[in-house]
């Protein structure tokens, strides 16, 4: 059997390798009959020490587990080519596992063979699994079941704002888990009572994304409300974020707005010439939206609520706004925190 494990979401394949070892130690005996082989750690790594690895006969047992990682990350072009032409080679005694932590090159021909999309890959007994990060509701069920299986309890609006604060890099989010179930844990010990953790906790114990801060305030420069604006602007300034890459994620959440009110405004006309019933037209445009704008589905989703706030020729004006005072800032006729309050003010 061959397995090929990669994708963007490292934490859950690392998970997924992490269980085929230990499922494969508990059943065997230990680590006997498991090698576990770093072309990256080690750059001496050979064909032969591959082969030999591989070819070894398991010992008092029926098969060994043979881990190779990274091997299509590197520059090894001829050793994956060598490997290339083993594969087929591989005994039944030997359960195969190749590991990628980081993105392979999709061009290569061992990549090829390795994925699904290949005929050979689905004969016999290669298989893959890609990991790619979670989004909406895969995020939010990851979340409260990563939480439930540690024996703690979130409610469910405090599951979106944890999506919304941390997004999908569960790498940070598995560690915010730990510190919101420690905290509810704490509070337990305290009042002898099971606390589930809640937004309170959220905002309290969990640093958000610079994304999520722009939204709340962009929501609030939509909404015209003065002191929502310049008070989540300072939550950003007092976060120690630089003031030109708070900047540029602004321009960068306009730009978008652009993009999706003019899909928006596209998709009025062509439900309009259609007929499209009211209730099929609002999802149409949703999912029509999502796919043209190229946006990460959370991100296109949270934009298209804002784009009803703003009109398009409004939103014009905004993005040639932050255009002038981008110049200003880069030139030195403003001080940045200083611009960044005026250019809040002339937005509302």
């Amino acid at each position: 059997m061959i397995l090929f494990l990669y994708g963007e979401d490292t934490y859950r394949s690392k998970q997924k390798l992490d269980a085929i070892k230990s499922k494969y130690i508990d059943a065997s005996l230990g680590d006997t009959n498991l090698s576990v082989m770093d072309i990256a750690d080690k750059k001496d790594t050979d064909f032969t020490d591959i082969t030999r690895t591989v070819l070894a006969l398991p010992f008092l047992a029926k098969n060994r587990l043979v881990i190779i990682k990274n091997l299509l990350n590197g520059k090894k072009q001829k050793l994956q080519e060598q490997v290339l032409g083993f594969l087929d080679k591989v005994p039944e005694t030997t359960f195969l596992v190749f590991y990628e932590e980081r993105m392979p090159d999709r061009r290569t021909t061992l990549f090829k063979r390795l994925n699904p999309s290949s005929a050979k890959a689905t004969e016999g007994k290669t298989k893959v699994q890609e990991f790619r990060p979670l989004e909406g509701n895969e995020l939010r069920r990851w979340i409260k079941t990563e939480i439930e299986r540690q024996n703690a309890k979130i409610e469910p609006a405090a599951i979106e704002k944890l999506a919304e604060y941390v997004g999908n890099d569960l790498w940070k989010m598995s560690n915010e888990i730990d510190k919101l179930i420690a905290y509810s844990l704490s509070l337990m010990a305290k009042n002898d009572m099971r606390y589930a953790i809640c937004t309170k906790h959220i905002e309290l114990l969990v640093k958000p994304k610079i994304e999520s801060n722009i939204f709340a305030m962009i929501d609030a420069i939509g909404n015209k409300d003065a002191d929502k604006t310049v008070k989540e602007l300072h939550k950003l300034l007092d976060s120690g974020e630089n003031e030109l890459y708070i900047l540029t994620m602004i321009v960068y959440q306009f730009r978008n707005l652009l993009i999706i009110k003019d899909l928006m405004e596209d998709s009025k006309i062509q439900d309009t010439r259609y007929k499209i019933q009211t209730n099929y037209k609002s999802q149409f445009s949703n999912f029509q939206i999502a796919k043209q704008s190229g946006l990460n589905p959370y991100v296109a989703q949270k934009t298209t609520a804002q784009a009803r706030n703003f009109t398009f020729e409004r939103l014009k004006e905004i993005y040639q706004l932050l255009l002038e005072y981008d110049i200003k800032i880069k030139t030195g006729k403003i001080e940045p925190k200083t611009a960044l309050d005026v250019l809040m003010m002339e937005l509302i």
